[in-house]
């Protein structure tokens, strides 16, 4: 095992997304990478999985069911979580939900039109 990989073993990203597919997509191109990841449909329990087991990173979905990613993502920062975090959806038209995203220091991608390797390359590099 290569050094970079046995760092990454031990480094956690947490998938918060709600489409199964999608969500397993992401958790299997982290895996590839050598990551550990969590992952979590809902934003339910997200905060005990993050207090728990304390992840790297965050690939979190806008619309979630029971709460939106923004809230979430609000009540982590206002928790003191600053991992690196990096907002799925396809609503980027909308410039509050982009300010939203900076204000709260994330990036915010597209999912019709980013690539799964670009989200993984954005959380690397904020490592």
């Amino acid at each position: 095992m290569s050094l970079n990989k046995f760092i990454k073993h031990f480094r956690k990203i947490l998938v918060v997304e709600d489409d199964a597919v999608l969500r397993s997509a992401l958790a299997d191109k982290f895996r590839e990478k050598g990551y550990v990841v969590l992952e979590a449909s809902a934003a339910q329990g997200v905060l005990n999985i993050v207090a728990s087991e304390k992840p790297n990173a965050l690939v979190l979905d806008l619309i979630l069911p029971m709460e939106d990613g923004i809230s979430l993502l609000e009540e982590l920062r206002n928790s003191g979580y600053t991992m690196p975090v990096a907002i799925l959806s396809n609503l980027l038209g909308s410039e509050d939900l982009r300010a939203d995203a900076i204000r709260l220091d994330s990036e915010f991608y597209n999912k019709s039109s980013t690539s799964l390797d670009e989200v993984v390359n954005a959380i690397e590099k904020r490592l």
